[in-house]
């Protein structure tokens, strides 16, 4: 899948997304992203073990994707490569291929190559909220 057509089937429609690295902390940038898909009518999974079982934006924290209720369109990352260890196990034991987002910060080109020959759709170094806005209005 190309680019253009993931943007047209999960950026520039309300995908559900599970946000990894989620964070109540309105300073960092995981949150003004989640904010603004919030907003423009996303369906959004907090994930961070951190704040399990907080709310970030009234929506339930969950500790792991294996707690996610169900399928989800997009498992956007917002860990840095050193902190994505496990979170790579979780994503390739899931029964669904979600398309794996790096956002910028979160890079990194091994697991990004494991996903792809696994058979994952992945994006690398482009911001969700920046791709909805310059693409989808």
């Amino acid at each position: 899948m190309n680019k253009e057509d993931i943007l047209k089937q999960f950026v520039c429609t309300h995908s559900k997304v599970a946000i990894v690295g989620a964070s109540p902390k309105v300073q960092r940038p995981v949150f003004r992203v989640m904010n603004y898909l919030a907003g423009a009518g996303f369906t959004l999974f907090p994930v961070n073990p951190v704040y399990a079982g907080e709310d970030i934006l009234d929506l339930p924290c969950l500790a792991s994707l294996p707690d996610l209720p169900g399928e989800v369109d997009v498992v956007a990352l917002f860990l840095s490569a050193k902190m994505q260890t496990e979170v790579a196990e979780e994503i390739r034991k899931l029964s669904f291929k979600p398309v794996v987002w790096f956002q910028p910060g979160a890079e990194n080109d091994e697991l990004a190559a494991l996903l792809k020959a696994d058979g994952y759709t992945v994006v690398e170094s482009d911001c969700m909220m920046a791709a909805h806005m310059d693409k989808c209005h």
